[in-house]
């Protein structure tokens, strides 16, 4: 049976070690990727796998703006008889990724489908938060306009008054301080944020707070770097 292979890719220029090598076995053996982004894809692989065969490779890039792809090229992959990986720009394949809808559509074409063991930046946020592991839901980004964002901090705010979800979000690196600064005005004190950054780098800094404490460093600089936010 043809395998689509969901690959793990690093979270962080440091996170390499974090690979285990069945990942490393998985893409030596192949030659057909789909992927978020073409370069990023081949320069992971380079990087762990010096002497693999790029030029005679097949790359095909995902359209992660509009979460769309090209449904004629995608099914004539699926209908040749290769083995295929699928690798996120970072992280896990179809977490905060638009790779489900390969996945959904490998199915229809009797594909196996094999996830691999990797980082995923949302999960060792929530690890290392201290907060409710048990039942949490992720937003992906929240609501750029302020009207809209204060509307939906007022809907995740009433949700925790009804349950003990742990509601996970992200954010544009050079938005992350906007949001900061709407988080720690817009809610009330006793709440408890997370804010995890460049998990799996050398500056990587998890911290959670109560909303009153954060306030008490409201001058706190985040930075334009990969972030997870959490609530509770």
């Amino acid at each position: 049976m043809r395998t689509l292979y969901l690959i793990p890719a690093p979270i962080s220029e440091q996170s390499l070690d974090h690979m285990p090598h069945v990942v490393y076995d998985t893409i030596r053996g192949l030659d057909c990727f789909i992927v978020e982004k073409v370069r990023t894809a081949r320069r992971f692989i380079r990087s762990i796998i010096p002497d693999f065969d790029i030029d005679g490779s097949t790359f095909y890039e995902l359209d992660k703006r509009n979460h769309q792809y090209n449904d004629k090229e995608i099914r004539e992959i699926l209908s040749s008889s290769r083995n295929i990986g699928l690798m996120s720009e970072a992280g896990l394949p179809c977490i905060a990724d638009p790779g489900n809808k390969i996945v959904d559509l490998a199915r229809s074409y009797y594909y196996s489908i094999v996830p691999l063991t990797g980082p995923s930046s949302i999960f060792m946020a929530l690890m290392a938060s201290g907060l409710n592991g048990q039942q949490f839901t992720f937003h992906g980004y929240l609501p750029i306009k302020e009207p809209e964002l204060i509307k939906k901090l007022r809907t995740i705010q009433g949700n925790l008054s009804k349950s003990n979800y742990t509601h996970i979000f992200i954010e544009t690196p050079y938005r992350n301080q906007k949001l900061y600064r709407a988080l720690i005005s817009k809610l009330p004190d006793h709440m408890k944020l997370c804010i995890a950054q460049e998990i799996s780098a050398l500056r990587e800094n998890i911290q959670t707070k109560t909303i009153k404490d954060w306030k008490k460093a409201k001058n706190y600089i985040i930075g334009k770097v990969p972030c997870i936010f959490l609530l509770n």
